[in-house]
């Protein structure tokens, strides 16, 4: 039988490098990975910790020995789990899509202003032009007058006027150099 510095059913209170504080009753503890799993006391939540990312951990309450003996680790929602990862990396995607070296702080905006009423997927970037759907490209400095289309869409570049007008509108503010409205 291997020593388990974290029984089930201990109330740990634990400082990550990034500053965040988890307080929860160890669900499971796995010595390989240096994992922690706590429940938290309010919510029916569960928080995976990694041990090498932790600053400060405070042991608050020991678990009752007949706990430890008798209680099982709790299963997991693997459903839920798998939700929450392809959640986070859609979100780190979107991320990394909306960055451009080649884009001024204005593009991104624009560029994420767009993603909410297109999708991240229909948006891409041609050095720091702008294309929506393939077919529309907004050039900078992300003006009306800076958006063309490849075939004749009335429509859709008449919507991304209409967009690029609020935003412009809204972050009037926040011009680039040289950007003379």
């Amino acid at each position: 039988m291997s020593f388990n510095p974290f029984p089930i059913g201990t109330q740990l209170h634990v400082e990550t490098c990034f500053g965040d504080i988890i307080i929860g009753e160890v669900v499971t503890y796995e010595h390989s990975v240096k994992m922690l799993i706590l429940s938290s006391p309010n919510k029916d939540n569960q928080t995976i910790v990694n041990l090498d990312f932790c600053k400060n951990l405070k042991i608050i309450g020991e678990a009752k020995a007949a706990d430890k003996l008798s209680e099982q680790p709790a299963r997991l929602n693997l459903t839920r789990l798998d939700q929450r990862l392809r959640q986070t990396v859609e979100q780190r995607e979107h991320v990394l899509r909306s960055r451009n070296e080649h884009a001024t702080p204005r593009g991104i905006q624009l560029y994420n202003v767009l993603s909410k009423h297109f999708g991240n997927s229909e948006l891409s970037w041609k050095l720091n032009d702008i294309i929506v759907l393939q077919q529309v490209i907004i050039a900078p400095p992300y003006r009306t007058c800076d958006i063309s289309s490849k075939q004749p869409l009335p429509k859709l570049v008449s919507y991304v006027q209409r967009l690029v007008e609020k935003f412009n509108a809204q972050n009037v503010e926040v011009q680039e150099p040289g950007d003379n409205k």
